[in-house]
């Protein structure tokens, strides 16, 4: 019933749009047509001169003649927008100055600031908790803090992002912040001198047997040194195996998977990199490899540059590849600023594997298949913060089935918010200390999340499967 009102909506919507056109041309002057068939003939070729003059056009009348005032950049993002989605490449993008600040921050490696974690708790911009070694942490600020304001800005209300920028700034200049802090009757202010804060990441530690763990989170500029610092103390250590978790490992710099490829892959090429015309460049290893067995973990969330470094390793057969298959993205793009501030990310070329392997949109098939934990699944699906009682459908059986994996719902999965979801919805927010509404919110999306952390710290079964590989290879 809900598809056929929806269908019928669309149509009416469609014929009212034609109908209106149709009775607005009675008011057009009489040279309408030979005008529109002027215009047509602007499209069948166009030097840049043109192209120009056509968009400063369009823009001209709509900023003087539209019914409604409109936003000079807002549109021009639009026909940037419009013009990219032509490609029909999802990695071509423009990116506003906003969205090129940020992943200029997650490709370098570092950005200035005072080194906190924050995320939105109903209106307030919280803490998650400082950084070590920052100035957030030397400054007292703690997990759970609430931003009331910075610079004397009241920022209760305001986006996210929109405040993390007010924090950011020049390494060596200061920032006020006041913060609420709960227990404390009023509140506190600090005022912070900025450094340059480095976004580590690579983690790495000596696991029982003596086998390393080296995982690699993103490829930043950082990321080369990052590894061989760690690799080279795991080796000092007397390492048996090593276990390196690309898992969730979205990408980034070509050049840092090729840095860290060249740390273990044996001589040969780590990636062809095809360009336009079919030009090949390939990036090799000049040393001998590793002389201990190596596991990579994956899963579907390896994307780009981790699915090069996961792929040079396949294929030399220099580590065992063990998870679920990868995201099978084999393009590479390059960032390009634009006035304004913007810049322009778009699709140069494409790679493959040493052995030739095309994995774009196939992605990495593993050696050694590992089923992700249940409920890591049950996270990743859409569910909405505005479940109550009385609401039926896929999203209630997600949140029935996440709370059943987590034993707070004990009954049958449903799709049906009963009182059963209620109270066991209940007895999760009053576990982790939460307003306990019995609805679902963002702080208990967070909380879901923050759990499913917890449990796969205490509980990583993919680790300890990958681990269990490397051990049996370590002993034949």
């Amino acid at each position: 019933m809900r598809i056929r009102t929806i269908l019928l909506i669309v149509f009416l919507l469609i014929f009212t749009n034609l109908v209106t056109f149709m009775g607005a041309s009675a008011f057009m002057e009489d040279n309408t047509q030979s005008q529109v068939k002027e215009n047509a003939d602007i499209f069948e070729e166009f030097d840049s001169e043109g192209d120009l003059e056509l968009l400063e056009d369009v823009l001209g009348i709509l900023e003087n003649k539209y019914l409604e005032e409109v936003d000079r950049g807002e549109l021009m993002e639009g026909a940037l927008e419009g013009m990219l989605e032509t490609l029909d490449d999802p990695q071509t993008n423009y990116l506003t100055p906003r969205d090129y600040q940020d992943l200029m921050v997650r490709t370098e490696g570092s950005y200035g600031g005072i080194g906190i974690e924050v995320f939105m708790d109903e209106d307030y911009v919280t803490i998650v908790a400082p950084i070590s070694g920052t100035p957030g942490e030397e400054k007292g600020l703690r997990s759970g803090d609430r931003i009331i304001s910075i610079d004397g800005d009241d920022i209760v209300g305001i986006d996210l992002q929109d405040a993390v920028d007010k924090m950011r700034g020049e390494p060596g200049s200061t920032v006020e912040i006041e913060i609420e802090r709960p227990g404390l009757d009023e509140n506190m202010e600090f005022e912070i001198t900025r450094q340059d804060i480095e976004i580590e990441t690579v983690n790495h530690e000596m696991k029982e047997n003596d086998l390393g763990y080296i995982e690699i989170t993103n490829f930043s500029q950082t990321t080369g040194e990052e590894f061989s610092e760690a690799i080279t103390e795991l080796e000092q250590g007397d390492m048996e195996g090593l276990v390196l978790d690309l898992r969730d490992n979205p990408g980034g710099l070509l050049n840092a998977a090729i840095e860290v490829g060249q740390e273990i892959v044996p001589a040969g090429p780590i990636v062809h990199v095809v360009g336009r015309q079919d030009t090949l460049e390939t990036h090799e290893s000049f040393g001998d490899g590793v002389d201990y067995p190596m596991v990579v973990l994956v899963n579907q969330n390896s994307a780009s540059a981790s699915e090069i470094l996961a792929g040079a390793l396949q294929d030399t057969e220099t580590a065992t590849i063990a998870g679920s298959t990868t995201f099978g993205k084999a393009s590479v793009q390059n960032v390009e600023p634009l006035a304004h501030g913007g810049a322009l990310q778009y699709t140069m070329a494409k790679y493959q594997t040493p052995d030739g392997r095309d994995i774009h949109e196939e992605g990495l098939n593993p050696d050694v298949e590992i089923d992700p934990p249940k409920i890591l699944e049950l996270t990743r699906q859409p569910i909405s913060t505005d479940l109550s009682m009385g609401d039926e459908g896929e999203e209630v059986e997600t949140l029935q089935s996440i709370l059943k994996e987590l034993d707070y719902f004990t009954e049958e999965v449903t799709g049906e918010f009963d009182e059963h979801t209620r109270d066991a919805l209940e007895k999760f927010q009053q576990a982790r200390g939460i307003s306990a509404t019995g609805e679902m919110e963002d702080m208990v999306i967070r909380e879901f999340h923050d759990m499913i952390e917890e449990y796969l710290e205490e509980d990583d079964e993919k680790l300890e499967r990958g681990l269990e590989i490397l051990l049996e290879k370590v002993t034949e």
